[in-house]
């Protein structure tokens, strides 16, 4: 912040960190006077402008397609009328999902067997796995 005497009027550039403390008085290097150090000026106040919204983009309405006449015997089969067709297409799939469940749970089994039975390999390579046998008393 630049600050003159008010006796000489001698320039003095003094950082603001100085200038802290308003009550503290200040010495004029060149004559010697004591005054006190001027209020800071005001920061000027910086005019917010928002940014100008783009317009809005046109409108366009595209041509609706013709309503088509569906003659009497095209249309789709009730679904009151397909329920036999429904249960044959359904019964494999569910065999299907019950062998996958199956082989889920028999590959789980074996995996956990094969943990209990190298157990002692598994706690080697694994140290945590020792809790966890501890825990099961297998350890």
């Amino acid at each position: 912040m630049l600050i003159t005497c008010p006796k000489c009027e001698a320039g003095f550039q003094v950082p603001e960190r100085l200038l802290r403390d308003r009550d503290r008085p200040l010495r004029c290097g060149q004559c010697g006077t004591m005054f006190r150090a001027p209020e800071p000026p005001a920061p000027e106040p910086v005019a917010f402008q928002a940014p100008e919204p783009p317009p809005p983009a046109p409108v366009v309405e595209e041509p609706r397609p013709a309503p088509t006449l569906v003659a009497e015997d095209s249309r789709p089969e009730p679904l009151a009328a397909r329920g036999a067709s429904l249960e044959r297409a359904s019964a494999p799939a569910s065999r299907g999902l019950r062998a996958a469940w199956a082989a889920s749970i028999v590959l789980l089994l074996c995996g956990g067997l094969a943990a209990i039975i190298k157990r002692d390999a598994v706690m080697e390579a694994w140290a945590p796995a020792a809790r966890l046998f501890a825990a099961l008393g297998l350890g």
